[in-house]
C-alpha cells in the first residue's frame, strides 16, 4: 500500500470520526447507531459511544439553559416581573379531571 493510499485511508477514517463527534449533538441515537455501524466495531464500544453521546447531549443542553437563564436574570428580577403580572392581571386556572371505570375483560 502506498503512502498516498494510507493517506486517503487515514482522511477517511478522520471525516467519519468528526462526522460521528459533531453528530452526537445533532443526530438522533438511531441515526448515530446506523453511522457507527459502518465502522463494524464491538458492540460493546458501540454502546459506550451511544451512552457517552447522551451525556455530552445531555451536558450541553443543562449548560445551554444555564447560560440563558443567567442571562435573562442578569437583565431583569423575575420576582418584580412576577409581581407586576399578578397585579396587573387576573389569572384564571381551570382544572379538569376526568375518571373512567375500567373495563371489566
Amino acid at each position: 500500500m502506498s503512502e498516498k493510499d494510507e493517506t486517503v485511508g487515514a482522511m477517511s477514517w478522520a471525516k467519519k470520526l468528526m462526522t460521528v463527534g459533531v453528530g452526537t449533538f445533532f443526530l438522533t441515537e438511531e441515526a448515530l447507531r446506523t453511522l457507527v455501524s459502518e465502522f463494524k466495531l464491538p458492540k460493546e464500544i458501540v454502546s459506550s459511544i451511544l451512552d457517552g453521546a447522551k451525556g455530552v447531549r445531555k451536558e450541553f443542553m443543562q449548560n445551554v439553559v444555564s447560560e440563558a437563564m443567567s442571562k435573562i436574570t442578569e437583565k431583569m428580577d423575575p420576582v418584580q416581573v412576577l409581581t407586576e403580572l399578578l397585579k396587573r392581571n387576573e389569572i384564571t386556572l381551570e382544572v379538569k379531571v376526568k375518571v373512567n371505570e375500567k373495563s371489566k375483560e
